[in-house]
Protein backbone atom coordinates (compact mmCIF):
# COMPACT_ATOMS: atom_id res chain seq x y z
CA UNK A 1 0.00 0.00 0.00
CA UNK A 2 2.56 2.48 0.13
CA UNK A 3 3.96 4.96 2.87
CA UNK A 4 1.42 6.59 4.68
CA UNK A 5 1.08 10.61 5.29
CA UNK A 6 -1.05 10.04 8.30
CA UNK A 7 -0.62 7.46 10.44
CA UNK A 8 -2.62 7.60 13.98
CA UNK A 9 -3.00 4.56 16.53
CA UNK A 10 -4.74 4.10 19.79
CA UNK A 11 -5.23 7.67 19.71
CA UNK A 12 -7.74 8.68 22.76
CA UNK A 13 -8.31 11.95 24.17
CA UNK A 14 -10.51 13.71 26.86
CA UNK A 15 -11.19 17.25 27.73
CA UNK A 16 -12.26 16.33 31.12
CA UNK A 17 -11.40 12.97 33.02
CA UNK A 18 -13.93 10.09 32.78
CA UNK A 19 -15.41 11.98 29.48
CA UNK A 20 -13.35 11.11 26.67
CA UNK A 21 -13.86 12.59 23.16
CA UNK A 22 -11.54 10.27 21.13
CA UNK A 23 -11.30 6.69 22.20
CA UNK A 24 -8.94 4.43 20.53
CA UNK A 25 -8.79 6.05 17.37
CA UNK A 26 -6.75 4.06 14.14
CA UNK A 27 -6.51 5.70 10.89
CA UNK A 28 -4.16 5.80 7.71
CA UNK A 29 -4.51 8.03 5.13
CA UNK A 30 -2.11 7.59 2.01
CA UNK A 31 -0.44 10.74 0.41
CA UNK A 32 -2.93 12.83 -1.70
CA UNK A 33 -6.16 11.29 -0.44
CA UNK A 34 -8.92 12.83 0.05
CA UNK A 35 -10.71 12.01 2.89
CA UNK A 36 -14.14 12.86 4.31
CA UNK A 37 -14.97 12.53 7.62
CA UNK A 38 -18.66 12.58 9.45
CA UNK A 39 -20.47 11.99 12.35
CA UNK A 40 -22.42 13.94 14.45
CA UNK A 41 -22.16 17.16 16.59
CA UNK A 42 -19.76 15.49 19.93
CA UNK A 43 -18.81 12.53 18.13
CA UNK A 44 -14.81 13.45 18.31
CA UNK A 45 -14.16 14.38 14.44
CA UNK A 46 -13.12 18.05 15.12
CA UNK A 47 -10.93 16.80 17.92
CA UNK A 48 -9.16 14.19 16.10
CA UNK A 49 -8.76 17.33 13.05
CA UNK A 50 -7.31 19.23 15.66
CA UNK A 51 -4.44 16.59 16.46
CA UNK A 52 -3.65 16.88 13.11
CA UNK A 53 -1.35 20.07 12.94
CA UNK A 54 -1.26 19.94 17.15
CA UNK A 55 -3.45 22.35 18.40
CA UNK A 56 -4.46 19.95 20.44
CA UNK A 57 -1.71 18.10 22.61
CA UNK A 58 -1.60 14.33 22.41
CA UNK A 59 -2.81 12.62 25.40
CA UNK A 60 -2.14 8.98 24.84
CA UNK A 61 -1.63 6.86 21.51
CA UNK A 62 0.69 7.24 18.44
CA UNK A 63 0.27 10.13 15.84
CA UNK A 64 2.57 10.91 12.66
CA UNK A 65 1.68 13.34 9.70
CA UNK A 66 4.03 13.62 6.98
CA UNK A 67 6.81 11.88 9.43
CA UNK A 68 6.69 13.76 11.99
CA UNK A 69 5.56 12.84 15.36
CA UNK A 70 3.09 14.85 17.01
CA UNK A 71 3.74 14.04 20.38
CA UNK A 72 7.61 15.72 20.02
CA UNK A 73 7.27 19.54 21.50
CA UNK A 74 10.38 20.21 19.56
CA UNK A 75 8.83 19.42 16.10
CA UNK A 76 5.77 21.27 16.41
CA UNK A 77 6.39 24.33 14.28
CA UNK A 78 7.17 22.04 11.65
CA UNK A 79 4.56 20.18 11.96
CA UNK A 80 2.09 23.17 11.66
CA UNK A 81 4.17 23.83 8.37
CA UNK A 82 3.41 20.34 7.19
CA UNK A 83 -0.33 20.58 7.88
CA UNK A 84 -2.21 23.48 7.32
CA UNK A 85 -6.01 23.83 8.31
CA UNK A 86 -8.85 26.01 7.14
CA UNK A 87 -11.60 26.63 10.16
CA UNK A 88 -15.44 26.92 10.01
CA UNK A 89 -15.20 30.87 10.58
CA UNK A 90 -12.27 32.31 8.20
CA UNK A 91 -12.14 35.74 10.25
CA UNK A 92 -11.09 33.24 13.29
CA UNK A 93 -7.47 32.69 11.59
CA UNK A 94 -7.28 36.33 9.80
CA UNK A 95 -4.28 38.61 10.95
CA UNK A 96 -4.61 40.99 8.39
CA UNK A 97 -7.65 43.06 7.18
CA UNK A 98 -5.65 43.10 3.77
CA UNK A 99 -5.44 39.94 1.64
CA UNK A 100 -2.47 39.99 -0.04
CA UNK A 101 -1.06 40.64 3.48
CA UNK A 102 -2.63 37.61 5.41
CA UNK A 103 -2.11 35.23 2.40
CA UNK A 104 1.86 36.33 2.96
CA UNK A 105 2.07 35.94 6.74
CA UNK A 106 2.14 32.18 6.83
CA UNK A 107 4.99 32.16 4.42
CA UNK A 108 6.70 34.85 6.03
CA UNK A 109 6.36 33.34 9.73
CA UNK A 110 7.94 30.20 8.38
CA UNK A 111 10.84 32.55 7.82
CA UNK A 112 10.49 33.38 4.10
CA UNK A 113 12.10 36.45 2.36
CA UNK A 114 9.57 39.10 1.25
CA UNK A 115 10.04 38.81 -2.33
CA UNK A 116 9.41 34.65 -2.13
CA UNK A 117 6.57 35.37 0.17
CA UNK A 118 4.95 37.37 -2.27
CA UNK A 119 5.31 35.05 -5.20
CA UNK A 120 4.01 32.33 -2.53
CA UNK A 121 1.13 34.76 -1.94
CA UNK A 122 0.21 35.17 -6.02
CA UNK A 123 0.52 31.62 -6.48
CA UNK A 124 -2.00 30.89 -3.58
CA UNK A 125 -4.54 33.12 -5.22
CA UNK A 126 -3.81 31.61 -8.05
CA UNK A 127 -5.15 28.52 -6.99
CA UNK A 128 -8.30 29.69 -5.62
CA UNK A 129 -8.96 32.18 -8.19
CA UNK A 130 -8.97 35.49 -6.18
CA UNK A 131 -6.08 37.01 -8.92
CA UNK A 132 -5.88 40.60 -8.59
CA UNK A 133 -7.36 40.78 -5.07
CA UNK A 134 -4.16 41.79 -2.72
CA UNK A 135 -5.37 44.73 -1.54
CA UNK A 136 -8.95 43.55 -1.26
CA UNK A 137 -10.39 44.04 2.26
CA UNK A 138 -11.30 40.64 3.86
CA UNK A 139 -14.25 41.90 5.42
CA UNK A 140 -15.71 43.16 2.80
CA UNK A 141 -15.33 39.78 0.65
CA UNK A 142 -18.22 37.54 0.74
CA UNK A 143 -18.07 34.31 3.18
CA UNK A 144 -17.28 32.34 0.15
CA UNK A 145 -14.62 34.52 -0.80
CA UNK A 146 -13.50 34.91 2.58
CA UNK A 147 -13.19 31.21 2.70
CA UNK A 148 -10.91 30.91 0.14
CA UNK A 149 -8.39 33.59 0.83
CA UNK A 150 -7.94 31.39 4.55
CA UNK A 151 -7.25 28.58 2.13
CA UNK A 152 -5.09 30.78 0.01
CA UNK A 153 -3.01 31.80 3.68
CA UNK A 154 -2.28 28.00 4.11
CA UNK A 155 -1.40 26.92 0.49
CA UNK A 156 1.18 29.60 0.67
CA UNK A 157 3.31 27.23 2.75
CA UNK A 158 3.04 24.56 0.74
CA UNK A 159 1.97 22.16 3.05
CA UNK A 160 1.59 18.10 2.52
CA UNK A 161 -1.78 17.96 4.37
CA UNK A 162 -4.92 20.21 4.27
CA UNK A 163 -7.40 19.88 7.23
CA UNK A 164 -10.55 21.57 6.75
CA UNK A 165 -13.15 21.50 9.59
CA UNK A 166 -16.42 22.20 8.60
CA UNK A 167 -15.75 24.83 6.31
CA UNK A 168 -18.25 25.10 4.16
CA UNK A 169 -20.87 25.36 7.10
CA UNK A 170 -21.36 28.96 7.50
CA UNK A 171 -21.05 29.67 3.46
CA UNK A 172 -24.18 29.82 0.74
CA UNK A 173 -24.59 27.37 -1.35
CA UNK A 174 -22.62 29.42 -4.37
CA UNK A 175 -19.46 30.06 -1.50
CA UNK A 176 -19.68 26.35 -0.81
CA UNK A 177 -19.41 25.26 -4.54
CA UNK A 178 -16.44 27.70 -4.81
CA UNK A 179 -14.74 26.69 -2.31
CA UNK A 180 -14.84 23.37 -3.27
CA UNK A 181 -13.66 23.75 -6.21
CA UNK A 182 -11.01 25.73 -4.97
CA UNK A 183 -9.89 22.67 -2.85
CA UNK A 184 -10.38 20.19 -5.51
CA UNK A 185 -7.89 22.27 -7.98
CA UNK A 186 -5.52 22.68 -5.52
CA UNK A 187 -5.15 19.11 -4.73
CA UNK A 188 -4.67 18.15 -8.49
CA UNK A 189 -2.18 21.17 -8.84
CA UNK A 190 -0.08 20.71 -5.92
CA UNK A 191 -1.06 16.73 -5.06
CA UNK A 192 -1.95 17.53 -0.92
CA UNK A 193 -4.13 15.23 1.20
CA UNK A 194 -7.40 16.26 1.90
CA UNK A 195 -9.04 15.62 5.28
CA UNK A 196 -12.78 17.65 5.55
CA UNK A 197 -14.83 17.55 8.55
CA UNK A 198 -17.81 18.19 7.28
CA UNK A 199 -21.03 17.11 8.03
CA UNK A 200 -22.03 17.79 4.47
CA UNK A 201 -23.06 14.04 2.74
CA UNK A 202 -23.01 15.20 -0.87
CA UNK A 203 -19.59 16.50 -0.32
CA UNK A 204 -18.23 13.40 1.66
CA UNK A 205 -19.64 11.53 -1.53
CA UNK A 206 -16.72 13.06 -3.69
CA UNK A 207 -13.94 11.94 -0.95
CA UNK A 208 -11.95 8.70 -2.28
CA UNK A 209 -12.64 7.66 1.19
CA UNK A 210 -15.61 8.20 3.91
CA UNK A 211 -14.88 7.95 7.91
CA UNK A 212 -17.89 7.37 9.93
CA UNK A 213 -16.90 9.08 13.60
CA UNK A 214 -19.42 7.77 16.64
CA UNK A 215 -18.89 8.74 19.78
CA UNK A 216 -15.49 9.28 19.95
CA UNK A 217 -14.83 6.20 17.62
CA UNK A 218 -14.62 4.91 13.90
CA UNK A 219 -17.44 3.67 13.28
CA UNK A 220 -16.74 2.69 9.92
CA UNK A 221 -14.42 3.63 6.97
CA UNK A 222 -14.63 2.80 3.45
CA UNK A 223 -15.09 4.13 -0.03
CA UNK A 224 -18.26 6.49 -0.22
CA UNK A 225 -20.52 4.26 -2.68
CA UNK A 226 -20.33 1.66 0.55
CA UNK A 227 -20.41 3.71 3.24
CA UNK A 228 -23.11 6.61 2.21
CA UNK A 229 -25.69 3.84 0.93
CA UNK A 230 -25.85 2.25 4.53
CA UNK A 231 -28.64 3.91 6.42
CA UNK A 232 -28.35 2.04 9.56
CA UNK A 233 -24.78 2.50 9.45
CA UNK A 234 -25.35 6.63 8.85
CA UNK A 235 -28.44 6.48 11.40
CA UNK A 236 -26.40 4.86 14.08
CA UNK A 237 -24.19 7.82 13.64
CA UNK A 238 -26.52 10.28 13.58
CA UNK A 239 -26.55 11.08 10.13
CA UNK A 240 -28.86 10.99 7.35
CA UNK A 241 -27.69 9.54 3.96
CA UNK A 242 -27.20 12.37 0.89
CA UNK A 243 -30.10 13.28 -1.40
CA UNK A 244 -29.13 10.97 -3.98
CA UNK A 245 -29.54 8.08 -1.43
CA UNK A 246 -32.83 9.16 -0.50
CA UNK A 247 -34.16 9.83 -3.74
CA UNK A 248 -33.07 6.50 -4.88
CA UNK A 249 -34.43 4.60 -1.66
CA UNK A 250 -37.85 6.84 -2.70
CA UNK A 251 -38.06 5.43 -6.21
CA UNK A 252 -37.49 1.70 -4.99
CA UNK A 253 -40.01 1.90 -2.46
CA UNK A 254 -42.10 2.56 -5.49
CA UNK A 255 -40.79 0.14 -7.84
CA UNK A 256 -39.00 2.33 -10.30
CA UNK A 257 -35.76 1.24 -9.83
CA UNK A 258 -33.53 -1.59 -8.52
CA UNK A 259 -30.13 -2.44 -7.52
CA UNK A 260 -27.29 -0.38 -5.33
CA UNK A 261 -28.13 3.43 -4.64
CA UNK A 262 -25.68 6.20 -6.12
CA UNK A 263 -24.41 8.36 -4.01
CA UNK A 264 -23.89 11.27 -6.02
CA UNK A 265 -26.61 13.62 -8.01
CA UNK A 266 -24.37 12.93 -10.83
CA UNK A 267 -24.44 9.02 -10.27
CA UNK A 268 -28.10 9.25 -9.79
CA UNK A 269 -28.68 11.14 -13.38
CA UNK A 270 -26.44 8.81 -14.94
CA UNK A 271 -28.57 5.68 -13.68
CA UNK A 272 -32.06 7.05 -14.13
CA UNK A 273 -30.85 8.04 -18.01
CA UNK A 274 -28.94 4.83 -18.75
Amino acid sequence: MGEKIVVARGVSHAYAPGRPTLRDVALDVAPGEFVAIVGENGSGKTTLARHLNALIQLQEGELRVAGIDAADPTRVWELRRACGMVFQNPENQFVSSVVGEDVAFGPLNFGAGEKDAQLATARALASVDLVGFERRDVHALSGGQQQRVALAGVLASEPDVIVLDEATAMIDPQGRDELVRAVLSARAERGATIVWITHDMELAARADRVVVMRAGKIAAAGAPAGVLADRGLLESAGLEPPLAVRVWEALVRRGAVCGAAPVTVEGLVSALCG
